[in-house]
């Protein structure tokens, strides 16, 4: 893992207040870098791109080539319990459209690697992935088995299942500290030298969560987050943050992650996250009834379509999550700048992650509409400095 802080960390200090408070992030970044960061940026478009339509196509083939009935029918001839039948058929489901999305995966993982953004070797990438999997076969297999368990016993099943995507939005964001934090590292309070200004920070902004940092030895990336929802929350903070950058760049970070609190961020997601499963649910079930039964049909295979069904309609709702996001993102900046009253430590964090992160200067188009769920470095820079991005 790359020692921080390093060479890029050495010249982002060299930039003086007054050049961070008169320049756009365009020329405040290194150059090559943002050639390369233009590159990936279209490299990782192309991946994300390229593993929804594999698993999209995949799976309708599944449910119209007739695999989907076949696998139902082997499952019943040896399994008597109908329960069991359906949790090991949505199992294969979440199997068929992982393994559809693996050399797509396996591609953005190498281009990363590539780009020495991630120091992740092969077999820990390769385990990953497997307990990935395994995990995602069992949610979905519980799931499906389930919702065909509801759909059997009343007419009114999707009342039942509006109420149950509501819960597991919220109870997944409430238990998300408990259950995935821990796969990814060691956690720990902040460093001593900080509390105090974290104590000031949350003493203005009326916000009192637990203060994390998180080391890890599989990236130099520093990255920092809000976790959980409610009583669960809690923010993260890389180790690799905290070796590079300045106190007033830390107090800047710590100010807004707690101005994404303040504004409700967690809950506001949440919430977003469960509407947009339901419009998706109900559109895809609407454009599902319109399309032709097969003779060996049955509402467990047409699971298959609504899978691949399912996929178009993420593709169709994302850019209007990626837009809430952004604009929560925007309001996080506005709230910490109010907060510090430090813009030039405010711009030189984020020039400073953009280097290390490869992150592209101006996000345009696709990538913008698609890809990206915080401002860009360039609108970020913009909302500090109030010096004009340049972008398109």
């Amino acid at each position: 893992m790359s020692p921080r802080p390093n060479a890029l960390d050495q010249a982002v200090n060299a930039l003086s207040d007054a050049t961070l408070l008169s320049h756009p992030a365009s020329a405040l970044v290194d150059s090559a870098r943002a050639e390369a960061a233009d590159r990936l940026m279209h490299l990782m478009l192309a991946g994300w791109f390229v593993t929804f339509a594999l698993q999209i196509v995949v799976l309708a083939y599944f449910w119209q080539s007739g695999l989907a009935a076949r696998v139902r029918d082997r499952l019943r001839r040896r399994f008597r319990n109908e329960f069991v039948v359906r949790f090991l058929f949505g199992a294969v489901l979440a199997l068929v459209g992982r393994a559809a999305g693996l050399l797509p995966e396996l591609y953005i993982y190498r281009v990363q690697r590539a780009m020495s953004l991630s120091d992740q070797l092969l077999r820990a990438w390769a385990a990953d992935w497997i307990a990935n999997t395994i995990v995602t076969m069992i949610v979905v297999g519980i799931a499906v088995a389930i919702v065909l368990w509801i759909v059997d016993r009343t007419h009114q099943w999707y009342i039942y299942l509006l109420v149950a995507i509501v819960l597991a939005s919220a109870g997944l964001s409430f238990i998300e500290p408990y259950v995935v934090l821990p796969r990814f590292g060691h956690y720990a309070e902040i460093p001593p030298e900080y509390r105090a200004d974290a104590a000031s920070l949350e003493a203005r902004a009326h916000v009192k969560v637990p203060l994390l940092e998180h080391v890890d030895d599989r990236t130099h990336l520093g990255d920092a987050y809000v976790n959980g929802l409610g009583p669960s929350q809690r923010i993260v903070i890389s180790d690799s943050i905290f070796q590079a950058s300045s106190r007033r760049e830390i107090r800047y970070v710590l100010a807004r992650e707690l101005g994404f609190i303040a504004i409700g961020g967690p809950l506001r997601i949440a919430v977003a996250d469960a509407v947009f499963v339901i419009v998706g649910v109900a559109l895809a079930v609407a454009i599902a009834d319109r399309i032709g039964f097969r003779r060996d049909d049955d509402p467990m295979v047409r699971l298959a379509l609504l899978g691949a069904l399912l996929g178009l309609m993420y593709l169709a709702i994302v850019p209007f999550n990626n837009t809430m996001l952004r604009s929560l993102s925007w309001a996080s900046e506005e709230y910490a700048l109010t907060l510090t009253h430090d813009p030039a430590a405010a711009v030189r964090s984020i020039v400073r992650n953009a280097d290390e992160r490869l992150d592209a200067a101006c996000v345009t188009g696709a990538a913008n509409i698609f890809r990206q769920e915080i401002l860009d470095p360039a609108h970020a820079v913009e909302t500090a400095n109030h010096v004009p991005s340049g972008c398109r």
